[in-house]
This record gives C-alpha cells, structure tokens and sequence, in this order.
C-alpha cells in the first residue's frame, strides 16, 4: 500500500532549512506499507545488509513493527 498527502491549497512547507512549494492537488509519497511475516521481513533484510534490531507484534502475531539496523 502506498500513502500519499494532498496538499489542498497553495502553501509553503519548512521542515528544518528547506523549503517546499505545494500547489492545491499536488501530492507527495509519504509512506509504503508491505505485509511480510517476521521471517520473509528478516531475509529481506539481510540481503540488503541490514538485520532485525527489534520486532513488536499484536497478541495473535497477525500485526507487527520491526526495526531495521545496518549490520
């Protein structure tokens, strides 16, 4: 899933030094959600040089936030 934020009038963004024009309809990417189980997440990882830091999940394991850190 990806979110998007539409900007509903014309304005200026500052987070920090820069600087961000937004016109009204204009959008930015702000967030991609995959669903990967604890495991796939955790092959994912590895092979792109990272490993799993922390994991958090609901009581059921149905739902879960994991931490990623450069190995």
């Amino acid at each position: 899933m990806a979110m998007h934020l539409v900007s509903r009038v014309r304005q200026v963004v500052s987070p920090a030094t820069d600087r961000f024009n937004f016109q009204p309809g204009e959008a930015i990417h702000v967030e991609n959600s995959y669903k990967l189980d604890i495991t796939t997440f955790g092959r994912l990882a590895s092979a792109a040089g990272y490993r799993t830091l922390a994991a958090w999940t609901d009581a059921d394991a149905l739902f879960s936030v994991l931490v990623p850190q450069a190995a």
